[in-house]
């Protein structure tokens, strides 16, 4: 049985943890908040940018739409993998690096050149040793990330080189569900989540003309601006994902550390009778050989 003194300082340690873990479930919380404020907006102006790119689609003729839309060959591939730069945060590092894992072996076994751009260290430090390091063409930040950094990203890197451009990230579905999903932000994906449908409709909601040497240019400046926007929105519903499963990871670490605390309060008080009926033994039985 452990002494007194070590009883003592154990539980000392895990008091000085639980206020750790309780102070981070209540800053994981707030920026809760504040990163489904900023999912909010971005959705509203994703699906509303979504509509005006497919209803100038319904006015352009197929074969320069396909041109634009780059349909063809699909050799070469551009996959963003969105995490955390920390952890402490459940499963959700691990659970998006083995999904992306799995697919980006599959294009590269089936012959496709493909490089990474990861989001997130904590990330690149599990899964470095997982790809092949020439694959991976660029390491950044996933914390304080905003629009202008995106956008420099994206102008940084030559995206007509790649027929396909996919996003691995933790799709937000509520405070307790968060899965790694994957986007194809290009080409043009009809089928994406990161739009909110109710506000898609550009058959009946707009009406646009254009003048016809501008058409091809318009659609093309909309569409690039889609892919960044459509990265940027991937970041946030990651930064929401993230500190949803910290908070729960969190709370679940208070749960557990206040089990701990019963259970070696009940062994600290039963050391300590223990030890005072020894006292006692000895104290009455020095009285008794006198």
């Amino acid at each position: 049985m452990k002494s007194l003194k070590e009883l003592s300082l154990r539980i000392k340690n895990i008091k000085s943890i639980q206020k750790t873990t309780k102070i981070m479930q209540m800053v994981s919380a707030a920026k809760l908040l504040q990163s489904q404020k900023k999912l909010s907006c971005s959705k509203l102006y994703i699906s509303k940018l979504y509509s005006i790119i497919s209803s100038l689609m319904l006015s352009v003729d197929q074969k320069l739409l396909a041109e634009i839309l780059n349909t063809g060959d699909d050799n070469s591939y551009l996959v963003f993998i969105i995490a955390s730069d920390r952890g402490l945060c459940g499963n959700f590092n691990s659970s998006i690096v083995k999904s992306s894992q799995e697919h980006v072996n599959k294009l590269i076994t089936s012959g496709k050149k493909v490089n990474i751009v990861f989001f997130g260290k904590k990330a690149f430090d599990i899964s470095k040793n997982r790809f092949d390091s020439r694959s991976i063409l660029k390491v950044e930040n996933s914390k304080g990330i905003t629009l202008k950094h995106v956008e420099a990203l994206v102008d940084g890197i030559d995206l007509s080189k790649y027929n396909k451009v996919k996003v691995f990230h933790n799709k937000f579905y509520n405070t307790f569900t968060q899965k790694p999903i994957l986007e194809i932000i290009k080409p043009w994906n009809k089928d994406t989540s990161l739009i909110d449908n109710s506000l898609v409709n550009p058959t009946i909601d707009y009406n646009y003309e254009c003048e016809p040497q501008n058409t091809e240019f318009i659609l093309r400046s909309l569409i690039q601006n889609y892919v960044t926007t459509a990265l940027y929105s991937a970041l946030l519903e990651s930064a929401a994902s993230e500190n949803s499963a910290r908070m729960v990871a969190m709370e679940s670490a208070n749960r557990n550390t206040k089990g701990i605390l019963n259970k070696l309060a009940l062994l600290y008080n039963r050391s300590r009778q223990a030890a005072i009926t020894t006292d006692l033994i000895e104290v009455i039985g020095g009285a008794e050989s006198l």
